[in-house]
């Protein structure tokens, strides 16, 4: 988990706690125009389905980034607008979907081709 934390970007980090922070202060009551915190949440959207993308997808990218991009601010509207039953949902099957997308793990692991050959020469 904290090797995954290192890995952020800055910027992203920035930009994320910003709407956060902002989403909570209107959440208690502050007038914050709501077109700001949209905006820096498409960003956050975009961001992480383009570093998911990057992730075992292989040829899938594209199609990837068609799902997952509406989907990522289907679920930014909802956190938005605190409907936050609708949110949980959207973001398990953005989960599901992007499972969905993951290639295989390569079999090229020698352990792997070690394990295949005796289950082979089993019996």
């Amino acid at each position: 988990m904290l090797g995954l934390l290192k890995r952020i970007c800055p910027i992203c980090a920035l930009v994320s706690s910003t709407w956060i922070v902002l989403l909570i202060l209107r959440y208690a009551g502050y007038e914050i125009d709501e077109s700001l915190i949209a905006m820096l949440m498409g960003g956050s959207a975009v961001g992480i389905s383009y570093v998911l993308s990057t992730k075992s997808l292989g040829d899938r990218v594209t199609k990837w980034k068609l799902v997952s991009i509406p989907t990522a601010f289907l679920a930014a509207w909802l956190l938005l607008h605190y409907q936050f039953g609708w949110f949980i949902s959207v973001v398990i099957i953005y989960a599901l979907v992007y499972a969905g997308f993951r290639q295989p793990a390569d079999s090229s692991n020698d352990q792997i081709k070690k394990i295949e050959h005796e289950l082979e020469n089993c019996c």
